[in-house]
């Protein structure tokens, strides 16, 4: 795993630069001869049950427990709002060594986890003024189409934190930031000379030569500025440039600052944009709706991101993160392939995937981006920026291309939807985002489900054409539904409730006029680029057989590719014999499924029973196991989840409470060959 990590944006004269970590002032980085760093600190995670690491008093009983089972010396820096301990290692150390020491701490019972605190940069290049210069806004062929959007929303009432380099108090952004917060807490990172503290500025991020792990050098980024512009610039103000959501607000979060920045300042500055506790740290007194990080680097998701977002999400904020700019699998990198997300892949000014733009299936959705031949090349995205090569020096506006440009046009139209509906969850966010996107204009392969339709998106949150989730209501069994219209775009969505053990479950949709579309999936509602079964054939006439049923919801939803009328929707079943759910024991075999999708089983529940046990084993790839009393489980509401590496999981719930119980696997990534099982003693 390549261990550098960067911004998501590519500075076109720096981004060799970009792509390394920065090593000597630290001290104790160790340089590989393929110019992978490892800094000298490691997150380790202590489990509730373990009496160490309980308390902040007991913070050097932390440590010595650490260095001891390490085989090496370590300090304690601070506790995460991840509940993580941060240590840093004494003396230099080569990757191997670093990874060793990480075994042997992951070998002791009571850690939960331990892995690298991996620094993370930003991925750009620079560029410059004027609305009618911003074609990623408002040209039909690659823009967002926001001036239709703008109609009924500018993001009124909607916050966005931009966790990033910091912000310059520019005069075409100044009016709309709201007090955030420094991250940072080593001042050779921060290079304002201090910790954290409530200035979140951007003092610059230049860096000389040999600085940050090499011999490239680089002037001041100012990216986070250019970010927030992009999201919430001022508008309507007779100057420079405008905002996708100008009406919205951004609480600046500093989390990068020279060389990049810490996983564990990321992830505290995760939790606290959203409204979560940071010890240490006085609370977000603007939580946000929104989360843009426009950062990231190689490598797969870590724990401690994957918890903060987690947390993030819980609170009921949306994250958006840039794919990465390296023109590969955006699964091999973070935060992009974290669960929970939407990631963002950059498109050009002809609305095709960018040369640079990272692709895949954890590629949620795209967005403008831009695609420059030069520095401040106006195919890329213009935003405001600041003058400086090193030191702050005055208000400017620059073109800049990459999937950290891209990430914040899809943060902005997220703030849009909260404006016009605040109870937005995160899933319905990210449901109506990719289901109202429009189709790629030109090729991109693997970048997600379309460009963002702002206008689009904003009329499905407002209740309006475009998608966004009608409800239809429920299904019966064998019942037509019938008279079922729309227009393209429109999304109409029904239910039907399966039993254990049914067979013969088809869902025909037929008849009318126009064109329509049938999308099934099992536990949630689909999207067009997530469901179960999508025929998409011409026409009304669709079917979906589904094989392998399993008992529980079935969401289906009819969608316009073209206006339609006087359709006929029927699910049908055949109700299975004998034990149905009641069962006190069962075993499915040779279970697959691919990465992020969900597989739901139940099991019924007597009155006295003294355990359940569920087991999950064998096969490839790695699944997670999820159980649940009363509902299906989600990644963040459960009431046993191993998380353990691989397919090999066990839950045992003592005294359970009688009723249905959901057992439940979620693809961590693909798998195959799968067993399941649960009873009740």
């Amino acid at each position: 795993m390549n261990l550098s990590l960067k911004f998501l944006l590519q500075k076109t004269a720096l981004a060799s630069a970009f792509s390394l970590l920065c090593t000597a002032p630290f001290g104790a980085y160790a340089e590989e001869a393929d110019n992978t760093l490892l800094t000298d600190r490691i997150i380790v995670k202590y489990k509730e049950s373990a009496k160490v690491g309980r308390a902040a008093t007991m913070a050097q009983e932390t440590v010595e427990k650490a260095s001891r089972r390490a085989g090496h010396k370590m300090n304690h820096l601070r506790r995460i709002a991840t509940g993580a301990q941060v240590m840093r290692l004494e003396g230099r150390k080569n990757r191997a060594e670093v990874n060793a020491i990480i075994d042997r701490l992951r070998q002791d019972p009571d850690v939960e986890y331990a892995e690298p605190d991996l620094i993370l940069k930003a991925v750009a290049v620079p560029n410059d003024p004027s609305y009618l210069n911003q074609w990623h806004y408002y040209e039909s062929t690659g823009g967002l189409n926001l001036p239709s959007a703008w109609d009924t929303t500018a993001g009124n009432g909607a916050v966005v934190a931009v966790l990033d380099t910091g912000y310059r108090p520019h005069a075409d952004l100044a009016a709309n930031i709201l007090p955030g917060y420094d991250m940072i807490d080593d001042t050779f990172v921060s290079v304002d000379g201090d910790g954290r503290d409530s200035d979140a500025t951007d003092p610059g991020d230049w860096y000389s030569s040999g600085t940050c792990g090499d011999s490239s050098s680089s002037n001041s980024s100012w990216h986070g500025t250019h970010v927030a512009g992009t999201i919430a610039g001022v508008t309507n103000n007779n100057l420079g440039i405008a905002g996708v959501a100008y009406e919205a607000k951004i609480v600046p979060v500093r989390v990068l600052g020279r060389c990049g920045g810490y996983t564990s300042d990321i992830a505290d500055g995760i939790i606290w944009g959203a409204g979560g506790s940071v010890s240490g740290l006085p609370a977000n007194a603007n939580p946000a709706d929104v989360l843009n990080l426009s950062l990231g680097g190689s490598g797969s998701c870590g724990t401690t991101t994957q918890n903060a977002i987690d947390t993030a999400r819980s609170l009921g904020a949306t994250v958006v993160v840039a794919a990465g700019n390296s023109n590969a699998n955006a699964s091999q990198f973070t935060p992009a392939s974290c669960d929970g997300v939407i990631s963002v892949a950059a498109t050009n000014r002809s609305g095709g995937r960018a040369y640079y733009s990272n692709y895949g299936n954890v590629v949620d959705v795209a967005a403008p981006g831009g695609a420059q031949s030069f520095a401040n090349d106006s195919d890329g995205v213009l935003s405001t920026y600041n003058n400086g090569a090193t030191d702050p020096g005055s208000d400017s506006y620059y073109y800049i291309q990459g999937t950290s440009m891209a990430a914040p046009h899809v943060a902005g139209a997220a703030a849009l939807l909260y404006s016009v509906d605040p109870t937005l969850t995160p899933d319905e966010v990210e449901s109506i985002l990719t289901s109202t996107a429009r189709s790629f204009p030109a090729s991109c392969s693997s970048c997600g489900s379309g460009i963002v339709d702002a206008a689009a998106a904003v009329a499905s949150a407002n209740g309006g054409g475009g998608g966004g989730g009608n409800d239809g209501g429920e299904l019966e069994n064998g019942v037509a539904e019938t008279g079922i219209e729309g227009n393209s775009g429109d999304e109409i969505n029904f239910t039907l409730e399966v039993p254990n053990n049914a067979t013969d479950l088809s869902f025909v949709m037929s008849g009318g006029s126009g064109d329509a579309d049938l999308y099934v999936r099992h536990g949630s509602a689909p999207t067009t680029s997530t469901y179960d079964c999508r025929p998409y054939t011409s026409g009304n006439n669709e079917t979906c057989d589904i094989d392998n049923v399993q008992g529980g919801t079935y969401h289906v939803m009819v969608r316009g590719y073209s206006s339609f009328s006087n359709v006929s929707l029927v699910g049908s079943y055949t109700a299975g014999g004998g034990g149905g759910g009641g069962s006190d024991s069962w075993e499915e075999t040779n279970l697959s499924g691919s990465r992020n999708s969900w597989q739901h089983f139940t099991i019924d529940v007597d009155s006295g029973a003294s355990t359940l046990s569920a087991v999950m084993s064998g096969g490839s790839g790695d699944a997670d196991l999820y159980v649940r009393f009363g509902q299906e489980p989600t990644r963040t509401a459960y009431d046993c989840r191993p998380y353990e590496w691989g397919n090999d999981e066990s839950c045992s719930i003592s005294n359970p409470d009688a009723g249905t119980w959901y057992i439940s696997i979620r693809g961590y990534s693909d798998y195959s060959g799968v067993s399941l099982s649960a009873s009740t003693e």
